[in-house]
């Protein structure tokens, strides 16, 4: 009879399942990347005029894009299990980085040009 002492070979208890979790979130993640080649356009197409709502949502969506991304790459690559400390150091660095980036793209688009206009003036360099 296997003996489970809490060693990293030991076979792992999967979570429950969850809908919200699965299938919606797969779906989530696929439609904020698909939304980004439009917003993108978008923002080179409206070049020379200030879009607040369009800045804040590009902003929004680039920052959880790259949040997701990264989350998913500390989930496969750093699973809590085998690096019981360096996963969360890890997790919450990732957190507390988005919220200064967020914190920063908001800074950018309301006290400087936006991210429109930068985009704009990228593509037009």
């Amino acid at each position: 009879m296997c003996q489970v002492d809490g060693t990293v070979n030991d076979p792992i208890e999967f979570p429950p399942s969850s809908r919200t979790h699965g299938s919606y979130h797969w779906a989530f993640e696929r439609l904020l990347a698909a939304s980004l080649v439009p917003m993108t356009a978008a923002a080179f197409v409206t070049s020379g005029s200030s879009y607040p709502v369009l800045d804040g949502l590009l902003g929004l969506s680039l920052v959880m894009h790259s949040h997701i991304g990264f989350d998913s790459m500390i989930v496969d690559y750093l699973h809590k299990r085998k690096f019981p400390i360096l996963s969360p150091i890890t997790t919450w660095t990732l957190r507390t980085m988005t919220v200064g980036v967020l914190v920063g793209i908001y800074q950018f688009n309301t006290n400087d040009i936006g991210l429109t206009e930068l985009i704009a003036k990228v593509w037009t360099a």
